[in-house]
């Protein structure tokens, strides 16, 4: 049996969205649950936040736009399971350093391709 191409291009879309939607959910959870001064609708803004900034980035035709959401998600998906003592660390307490090293390379061959004011 074969499979409609337009079922399996839905199916990865949800997928990709799903992941997205659960790293933002658990960095912004992480960032609130370190940061006692946050505002009770911080949380709320910060998912919102990420997601549409990965929304844009998957959206953008460039494949480097596409490597970096990636690797964005990889890097904040490491970030999020840090406890709260490395998560306040400038490096994270030496955690998830490919990760950043994936993340930071991807953001320079990005080279400001990725913005939506081209």
């Amino acid at each position: 049996m074969r499979t409609n191409p337009i079922t399996l291009i839905c199916a990865l879309a949800l997928c990709s969205v799903v992941v997205g939607g659960c790293v933002g959910n658990n960095l912004c959870a992480k960032k609130q649950e370190c940061n006692d001064s946050l505002e009770d609708d911080s949380y709320g803004v910060c998912v919102e936040s990420y997601n549409g900034g990965i929304a844009a980035l998957r959206a953008n035709k460039e494949s480097e736009c596409q490597e970096l959401a990636v690797a964005m998600l990889a890097y904040d998906a490491c970030r999020a399971a840090l406890d709260c003592d490395d998560f306040e660390e400038a490096d994270l307490g030496g955690k998830c350093d490919d990760e950043r090293d994936d993340f930071e390379d991807a953001i320079n061959d990005a080279d400001l391709e990725c913005t939506s004011f081209d």
